[in-house]
């Protein structure tokens, strides 16, 4: 994908042609061809006789607004970006602790399982969080506690139906909002982990985006400035990470409980090889899943080991 031309037409402002072949010093036969070529991969530009214009779906990112919200956090923003997370990681050995990277727009997000994470251009809250946790910590629980923080701020902010499914998704009234996708690395030498959270949620997306599942977005409920979401969600990351490291999950298992989709639902765990249904009965300080069977016995499952779907 073109970043180049991307990052040009990241403020969201209407450039004419000559002014873009000029900077990328490209002749306007080769600019016509690389915009064909970005729209044909999904970027939705808006082209008119003598401009070229990049329509944000909702608020671009303010540097000033954030950083003034956020003073304990280093802060990132990197308009066009392949991966939030890929950034981070790509620069752990330099980066503060709770250092944060924002885009607009990613050419290479991912999700769970290496999926592709797809996102319009400024219609996504698109965020890394790099924390250290000593090597003591248990993180077998972490996505559930980033889970909790995220359920929180948006609880905070006024949104109704904030739910939770295990282990790494955000819905919103029954439909899935984001979810959540850590990766780490262990210092041995300096006994840590080094991790990277990053969350992406739907603000806004253009009536004409082709989606192959239902979704929630923000803007369907409650519309606000999405720097305002990204500074609250940062702060409860903040705080719960805080307690995450002090005390573990345990803490906050009370609020997951609160936000559980399936909580008391019969739902069936799709493995490799086979499907298990019972009732799903909440988690436990470990993060796993905790199942009742048909014969009253729990049975427990690991974060990344099953999928969940609610049993029709």
């Amino acid at each position: 994908m073109n970043i180049a031309l991307l990052n040009l037409l990241a403020d969201g402002q209407a450039h004419s042609y000559t002014t873009l072949s000029q900077a990328l010093a490209i002749t306007l036969s080769t600019l016509t061809e690389q915009i064909a070529e970005l729209q044909q991969q999904g970027v939705q530009l808006v082209q008119l006789a003598e401009t070229c214009q990049w329509l944000p779906a909702a608020e671009l990112l303010a540097r000033p607004f954030l950083q003034q919200a956020l003073p304990n956090n280093t802060l990132i923003i990197q308009p066009v970006i392949n991966s939030t997370n890929q950034y981070l990681l790509d620069r752990i050995a330099t980066l503060p602790n709770n250092s944060v990277c924002l885009a607009e727009y990613q050419t290479a997000g991912r999700g769970r399982r290496g999926r592709k994470w797809h996102s319009p251009f400024a219609g996504q809250v698109i965020l890394s969080f790099y924390r250290q946790f000593p090597n003591t910590v248990n993180l077998s629980g972490l996505s559930l506690a980033v889970g909790i923080a995220t359920a929180q701020a948006l609880t905070h902010l006024g949104y109704q139906q904030v739910q939770l499914k295990w282990p790494n998704d955000i819905w919103l009234a029954g439909k899935k909002l984001g979810g959540i996708l850590i990766e780490m690395k262990q210092q041995a030498a300096l006994a840590r982990y080094d991790v990277v959270i990053g969350l992406g949620l739907n603000v806004h997306f253009p009536a004409d985006l082709q989606l192959d599942q239902p979704i929630a977005m923000l803007s369907q409920q409650k519309p606000l400035n999405r720097n305002t979401v990204i500074a609250e969600i940062i702060k409860q990351f903040n705080q719960v990470l805080d307690r995450f490291t002090a005390n573990g999950l345990s803490p906050l298992l009370p609020f997951w409980q609160q936000y559980d989709y399936f909580y008391q639902k019969e739902v069936k765990l799709l493995l490799e090889k086979q499907t298990i249904t019972g009732i799903n009965q909440g988690v436990n300080a470990n993060g796993e899943l905790c199942l009742q069977r048909e014969d009253s016995s729990i049975v427990t499952f690991a974060i990344g080991e099953v999928s969940l779907r609610e049993k029709f």
